[in-house]
């Protein structure tokens, strides 16, 4: 294992800056490597791996050079950014002293672009024989790396490659986007095809929605006919459409071509056509209404699955799978299914959501900030989710269109306790709680406890409320704190407060605690969630070396408690 771990960790570093590897090495570039020699060997190679800085660079710029014309010549474009992620990752794979890597670098030396990508896919799918197999997020790592070695070549191959990558490691941000990009890129054209139930009719005005398209940006077109021998007036109001990615769209200009306005007065038998442009291209319109109002009544006309021409014909958003091991991630509220996708990221925790309206209504959906409680039992407070769909934090969901959002936390935290959503759904809220979520790959941290064997005196644990509470004492003399660790044995939320201190020192002289909070949320009082341990401190300001006496308040639900000290040290 400690092999393994050791070319693991190698592995690791050299992923993290392999972002799309290009590499052709031409003759000249080769005779620069290997003067003596043409062509290079495999022992060549392994020879001379340890290339200088100049050489390094000379073989990135030759390299990156020759992939953008090869790329160009097969009618694929290269953004700056991808550019600078080739340098990046060539350079990465030629500064590598990682023996793991010999044959992959001799192969990419030797311009044979996919047999690196192949030679990395093996060393991924190496899960039996003499050595030790790789862990899964570390296969997926490695085919990752793999498919973008391939996407200039092959994007079709670099993108079953990615997909395996995502069955080993699904819920990687950076492997859905790779996937969703070249899925579109690679997507084949939208086919023109008759639109269902195009031709409707509004108090006498006969439309026709002729389709949308892609040009600089989005313009769908209806066209409308006055088949009655009175004039009508016509105005058009906001067009609303859902794109492939589930965002609402709206339209930033409305034109009646016969009256170079918004609206018309149509005049018996008169025929125009109407545009309305958005600020964005699309490729799919899941959901696309027209509000129309004709002799001042309003009428709303819908489409569903709109192919844009010009477009590419991509898979809509989809439900992301659950954890099978946690059913309970899958719920349901008002014809609205949700799943909880898991919360990762430790530095700044993320949790994510999906939700399908498989209702007939439109669902109006309302999302708060979450808390979380770390080891510690900490409360984490997260900042204003956005619902995908709408970019706020209440959105209108049309019957069977999939969004989510994302629910960010700005502390760090390695692991969650307790993580609680909340939720709203047609105005009717919930919340689901949900334990015991890692949220990266390292050791388990350790988690609060109550201790009623290190409790001070033999009146230091007792039970109220359905919650345990141990004294454990009083540190620092000169601004004396005494804590109390409190543990809710039930299975609900119970609320605890920290109520006042009072004692004597120094023979009599009364002292009473400045404040009292609640460790878990810093307040005087707080809910605790089922099973948690949290802290209740006192605070006193004078100097005190030993309480004579001390009496203390607490409250757990409706149910009061007090207890009395003597003679207890400040440590």
């Amino acid at each position: 294992m400690g092999k393994w771990f050791g070319r693991i960790a190698l592995i690791v570093g050299f992923i993290s800056a392999v972002i799309g590897i290009v590499v052709y090495v031409n003759d000249e570039v080769r005779a620069r490597l290997f003067p003596d020699l043409a062509p290079a060997t495999r022992a060549d190679v392994q020879e001379q791996m340890r290339l200088s800085e100049e050489r390094i660079v000379s073989v990135v710029q030759a390299s990156v050079s020759a992939a953008l014309t090869n790329a160009q010549a097969q009618g694929t474009d290269f953004s700056g950014d991808e550019r600078n992620n080739y340098e990046a990752a060539l350079t990465s794979l030629l500064a590598s002293e990682d023996p793991t890597f010999n044959d992959a670098k001799f192969l990419a030396l030797s311009g044979q672009t996919e047999a690196a990508a192949d030679e990395l896919v093996t060393m991924a799918e190496l899960t039996s024989g003499d050595a030790d197999p790789i862990p899964e997020r570390d296969r997926a790592s490695l085919l990752r790396s793999a498919g973008d070695i391939l996407v200039p070549s092959d994007p079709e191959k670099a993108l079953a490659t990615y997909r395996k990558a995502q069955e080993l490691d699904p819920h990687n941000q950076i492997l859905a986007t790779r996937i969703q990009q070249l899925s579109a890129q690679t997507a084949a054209a939208n086919q023109v095809a008759a639109i269902p139930n195009a031709q409707f009719e509004f108090d006498g005005l006969l439309f026709e929605f002729e389709g949308c398209e892609n040009s600089e940006k989005l313009n769908c077109v209806l066209s409308v006919t006055n088949t009655t021998p009175d004039e009508k007036h016509l105005f058009t109001r906001s067009v609303w459409a859902v794109d492939e990615h589930s965002r609402w769209m709206r339209d930033t200009r409305r034109n009646v071509r016969a009256s170079s306005h918004y609206t018309w007065n149509v005049p018996s038998l008169e025929a125009s056509q109407i545009d309305f442009t958005f600020g964005r291209t699309a490729n799919i319109l899941q959901y696309l209404t027209f509000d129309l109002h004709v002799e001042n009544v309003s009428y709303k006309k819908t489409f569903r699955d709109v192919a844009v021409r010009g477009g590419r014909d991509v898979q809509v958003r989809q439900m992301r799978a659950i954890d099978p091991t946690y059913p309970d991630r899958a719920f349901s509220v008002s014809g609205v299914q949700f799943h909880f996708l898991g919360c990762s990221n430790p530095d700044a925790p993320v949790c994510r959501f999906d939700l399908l309206n498989t209702g007939s209504e439109t669902a109006v959906i309302n999302v708060r900030s979450d808390v979380a409680y770390d080891h510690n039992s900490r409360a984490i407070e997260s900042v204003l989710p956005e619902l995908d769909i709408s970019g706020d934090n209440r959105g209108e969901v049309p019957p069977g269109i999939t969004t989510g959002w994302t629910v960010n936390f700005r502390k760090p935290s390695s692991f969650f306790q307790e993580y609680r959503a909340s939720i709203e759904v047609n105005g009717n809220r919930i919340t689901r709680s949900y334990r015991d979520l890692p949220l990266g790959d390292g050791p388990m941290p350790e988690i609060k406890t109550l201790d009623a064997t290190a409790v001070f005196g033999p009146d230091g644990y007792f039970e109220a409320g359905g919650v345990e509470f141990a004294f454990m004492g009083c540190t620092d003399t000169l601004k004396p704190v005494c804590r109390t660790d409190v543990r809710n044995t039930t299975d609900a939320y119970v609320k605890v407060s920290a109520g006042r201190a009072e004692g004597t020192h120094d023979g009599g002289q009364e002292v009473r605690s400045a404040n009292a909070v609640v460790l878990m949320n810093n307040d005087f009082s707080g809910e605790i969630p089922p099973g948690l341990t949290t802290t209740i401190e006192h605070r006193f300001s004078p100097e005190v070396g030993t309480f004579d006496t001390l009496d203390i308040r607490y409250s757990a639900g409706d149910q009061r408690e007090s207890r009395s000290f003597s003679a207890v040290p400040v440590q």
